[in-house]
């Protein structure tokens, strides 16, 4: 079964997704490299939250629904939280069906940054396809670079990141 996770600052443990969503605020990930906001109005804490697990397909439709509940507890705007869980969907797809061993999906929320990075155990990057018109797979890709700011794959880890800035309230 897979737990997901996120991760709380300054070596403090890790507590569950499911634990997380019942608390008032998320716990921040110490690191804290993506935000460049200046402003000081907004804090510049990032929110992360990972999982791994097995192979499965069935986990996909999974981690959607994981993602989106965690993008809420954030406050990422609808319209680009819509863009990141279409953009899990695609590379959890892709680390299932051509990746090895274990897959790992990690997500951080940073003041104007959504960065997604999976992992798995095939030293292949992914790459760009052309698919034919009628071919059932072949796009995950290509989508992940046409609604992303920036994508990248060095085999193990494929990651993109989303410009945002966050709702109010």
């Amino acid at each position: 079964m897979t737990r997901p996770q996120e991760e709380t600052p300054h070596g403090r443990g890790i507590c569950s997704f499911a634990d997380m969503v019942g608390v008032p605020c998320a716990r921040s990930v110490h690191d804290d490299r993506y935000s460049t906001s200046a402003r000081p109005e907004i804090p510049t804490a990032s929110h992360g939250c990972q999982t791994a697990f097995f192979p499965d397909l069935g986990r996909v439709g999974e981690m959607r629904q994981t993602v989106g509940a965690f993008l809420r507890r954030c406050r990422v705007s609808e319209p680009v939280a819509e863009g990141v869980v279409l953009a899990v969907s695609e590379l959890v797809t892709n680390a299932v069906v051509h990746g090895e061993g274990e897959v790992v999906l990690r997500i951080t929320v940073a003041v104007d940054v959504v960065r997604i990075s999976v992992t798995d155990h095939n030293p292949a990057p992914a790459v760009l396809k052309e698919a034919s018109p009628d071919g059932e797979s072949g796009r995950g890709i290509r989508l992940v670079d046409a609604i992303s700011d920036a994508w990248e794959s060095s085999g193990k880890e494929t990651w993109c990141e989303f410009r945002h800035a966050r709702a109010a309230g």
